[in-house]
């Protein structure tokens, strides 16, 4: 029999490192990170006129500038969770002490949400245009989400004998804290062929380390989570991939005088990485509190199981496609961006207005489950007989993703100011029943607005996007069982761990600045 085992960590840990290389609606926060496409809705792969289009359509790099681009986006991400078990009501802390359940009275509020303040995402790019045909772009960017987060590991409250106390929280087998370092290089070209017609590639080389925090149990038996004895486990995963290779393909074709179709498709291999591991034993008192003396006058330590690689990680990336149509008004008698270049467009001289209507897709499907395989034998110290469970997969069944995207510019000053405003829409991807905090993959609404000022040869942008996660909320019924050391249950928790209601909005402010020569 496995007593005292790890850990859900390493599973959910897997599931952000895909993060790294997932986007748009492959279950990331909103569908595009950079500052004009923040502003529109993500509705540009028609337009693709800054040099992020190495990225995000490199057909559009064709009819660009030289140029240089940087920006950031400082996110605020708001998350809530409710734990719920099968009958409705919150999930009790312990089965064996009178510790009040959360939302009974004298317990602690029955919602936990996430700590955090604004997370600053950047991104650079440039183009270097080689001849009237040709074009290079390159660009390093990372996810378009939140690559910090923090849950409480525990719980302040009242109790109506023994005042001032604390419990731990209820999502804590889900995720306790989170630090992400992801980063996507991208070499791309973009070439014309004939007239009104262009084309793109790219070469990914994606970058993540993640290092990540939740807690597993030792045992596991019916009517809640019994922390005394010693029975969870802090556990703590660290993993670096420092290759996922991948490509991007663009089209861009401008069909008629007034009318643009944009196509854009993306292929990136699966996450796989090595998992280092650190477990901690004897976690809590039976009281609820953060066990200081766990070793009692044993050597220091003994508590604490630190294996590096200890096990492997690995997740597919869903595939993803974009198809847009785009509309854009020509200014009467303008003259063309660039008489020496007559290839390079420029919507805020050339246009007076422009709408785009983009259509997406994500093949969710392909993440049935993230696995997440350990060495057989990895003991955990400060248990009886505890090794870690070679297997400790977390489904997450997810499904397609299909997205709409509505939004444009609108040029008051022409080659000096331009307005722009959109929205997206996305569908579900997931069934409540299978929620995570890794990923909230419940519809999501966005609205977005931007303005662009041309101040010599750099435009200066800003942008403000909003976005709404339709809630997750599966009653109390939720299928995700936490990695256990009981044999007897099959090395699984007896019950769900993500029963209840997960919460999600996102609020973010852009500024970019683009030099073109």
């Amino acid at each position: 029999m496995r007593r005292g085992t790890a850990s859900a960590a390493g599973a959910a840990l897997a599931a952000m490192v895909a993060a790294g290389a997932a986007r748009a609606s492959s279950g990331l926060d909103s569908p595009e990170i950079g500052v004009l496409q923040l502003g529109r809705g993500g509705a540009w792969v028609a337009r693709a006129d800054d040099p992020l289009a190495a990225y995000f359509n490199p057909a559009g790099l064709a009819a660009q500038r030289t140029s240089a681009h940087g920006g950031v986006h400082l996110m605020h991400l708001r998350q809530c969770f409710t734990r719920l078990g099968p009958d409705g009501r919150p999930v009790p802390p312990s089965y064996t002490t009178a510790i009040p359940a959360p939302g009974s009275e004298g317990g602690p509020d029955p919602e936990v949400c996430a700590e955090g303040g604004l997370f600053p995402n950047p991104q650079v790019a440039g183009t270097l245009r080689v001849s009237d045909a040709l074009a290079v772009g390159v660009a390093v960017l990372g996810p378009h989400g939140v690559g910090a987060r923090a849950w409480p590991e525990s719980l302040p409250y009242t109790h109506p004998s023994f005042g001032a106390m604390t419990q731990p929280s209820p999502q804590r087998y889900l995720l306790t804290s989170l630090d992400a370092l992801i980063v996507t290089p991208t070499l791309s070209v973009g070439f014309t062929p004939a007239e009104g017609i262009s084309i793109g590639a790219g070469l990914l080389w994606g970058v993540a380390s993640i290092d990540f925090v939740n807690f597993s149990e030792a045992t596991s038996a019916e009517g809640g989570d019994d922390f005394s004895a010693h029975n969870d486990l802090r556990t703590r995963a660290r993993a670096d991939d420092l290759f996922i290779p991948g490509f991007v393909l663009g089209a861009r074709w401008a069909a008629t005088e007034r009318l643009d179709l944009g196509a854009w498709f993306k292929w990136q291999d699966a996450v796989r990485a090595k998992t280092d591991l650190v477990i901690e034993s004897r976690y809590w008192t039976a009281a609820g509190l953060k066990n200081e003396d766990p070793c009692r006058g044993d050597s220091p330590g003994c508590n604490v199981t630190d294996e590096k690689g200890a096990g492997d990680l690995e997740m597919r990336i869903p595939m993803e496609a974009k198809l847009g149509l785009r509309y854009h008004h020509p200014r009467a008698g303008a003259a063309r961006s660039s008489a020496a270049e007559p290839r390079v467009r420029d919507p805020m001289v050339d246009d007076v207005f422009d709408v785009e209507l983009d259509f997406t897709w994500a093949h969710n499907s392909a993440v049935d489950a993230i696995e997440v395989r350990f060495r057989e034998g990895i003991p955990v110290r400060g248990t009886v007989v505890g090794t870690v469970p070679p297997n400790a997969d977390v489904p997450h069944r997810w499904r397609d993703v299909l997205g709409v995207r509505v939004g444009g510019d609108f040029v008051v000053i022409q080659g000096l100011l331009a307005l722009r405003a959109g929205g997206f829409f996305e569908t579900k991807g997931q069934d409540d029943a299978d929620l995570n905090l890794d990923f909230h993959l419940g519809h999501r609404i966005g609205v977005g607005a931007g303005v662009t000022a041309r101040v010599g040869p750099v435009d200066v942008s800003a942008a403000f996007q909003h976005t709404s996660f339709g809630p997750l909320d599966n009653g109390g019924k939720g299928r995700l069982k936490a990695v256990s050391g009981s044999a007897t249950s099959g090395y699984r928790s007896v019950q769900s761990v993500n029963g209840g209601r997960f919460e999600s909005s996102l609020d973010e402010f852009g500024m970019s600045g683009t030099m073109r020569f």
